[in-house]
């Protein structure tokens, strides 16, 4: 059975850093034993702070999996979809390769970063690194739980990560689509808690939905709703943290899914209005600044595609 990386379905953490990365050499012989190591380099940290619960996974870019592995592509792998409406929009900032490492000690984190880009050495370029963290008890910055619906336990692994019938060559794989938002929060803050509940169709303490009957609008809840037009379920898993400094604040969103297309699905009904010209709310008050899909390879693939 083959071994997906540890952060894929990984439970939250309190402290994550991400990376993101152009590779400089063309050399892809040598990148692709580079990136084989990257699992055991995190286990081994993992164990040196086994109460941290370190876990991470290195992802390959949409654009660059063809140059490093030229051979095999996983079937579904595309680039992120194109999404523009009104002023609503997602621009594409496509990288060669996304570190990421979450645990429960910041200092763990740096060390693994370290650790990892010492071992790429000058073979990468680092273009951003973005530190995470968790807010409260599970929260976005505008203070509701974010993503309450999500799948938990063993369900994560069923909408993650792809299984052996559906590409076995990459099975234990995840197709990964990340976007980094940019809240507004000055502006959300000046709305009533009412008012932000209604926009967002949650009750802010609580994450239950309103009832219908209280409801007075378009809400986040209902176009960010995990069903697609045939009110079939969309299975894909969020591993969303919170980012930012005074100056600015926003949300890194990671979307894993066995089945890409309908992560794509859920994108368009809440970028593009429907016929009555309703949209995700929400997005009124955050900007995706970048946008890339990457797929997330098995440790066995990795490993055996030195």
């Amino acid at each position: 059975m083959q071994q997906p990386q540890t952060g894929v379905c990984a439970e939250p953490n309190l402290h994550g850093l991400t990376l993101f990365l152009n590779v400089m050499t063309d050399d892809t012989e040598m990148m692709r034993r580079k990136l084989a190591q990257v699992p055991a380099i995190l286990r081994e940290l993992d164990e040196r702070f086994s109460e941290a619960m370190l876990n991470g996974f290195v992802a390959v870019g949409n654009d660059y999996w063809d140059i490093v592995y030229n051979k095999y592509r996983p079937l579904q792998l595309q680039p992120f979809p194109d999404l523009q409406d009104g002023d609503r929009y997602a621009p594409r900032q496509p990288v060669d390769l996304l570190l990421s490492v979450r645990s429960d000690r910041f200092d763990a984190n740096y060390l693994a970063v370290r650790a990892l880009m010492e071992w790429f050495g000058h073979d990468v370029e680092l273009v951003e690194q973005i530190r995470t963290f968790r807010y409260l008890d599970g929260r976005d910055l505008n203070g509701f739980i974010e993503a309450p619906d999500n799948p938990r336990a063993m369900r994560k692994r069923a909408a993650a990560l792809i299984d052996d019938e559906q590409d076995s060559r990459f099975a234990a794989g995840s197709y990964l689509f990340l976007q980094k938002f940019r809240h507004d929060l000055r502006r959300w803050e000046l709305l009533p808690s009412e008012q932000q509940e209604q926009l967002m169709g949650r009750r802010k303490v609580s994450g239950e939905r309103l009832p219908e009957a209280e409801i007075q609008q378009i809400t986040h809840a209902a176009k960010a709703r995990l069903f697609d037009a045939q009110e079939q379920p969309l299975l894909f898993l969020r591993q969303n943290m919170p980012w930012g400094d005074l100056r600015e604040q926003g949300l890194l969103a990671c979307y894993f899914s066995q089945r890409p297309r309908q992560v794509t699905e859920w994108l368009k009904q809440r970028y593009y209005a429907d016929v009555e010209g309703d949209y995700d709310p929400w997005l009124d008050y955050t900007q995706a600044l970048s946008n890339a899909a990457f797929f997330v390879p098995s440790i066995d693939f990795l490993e055996n595609s030195i």
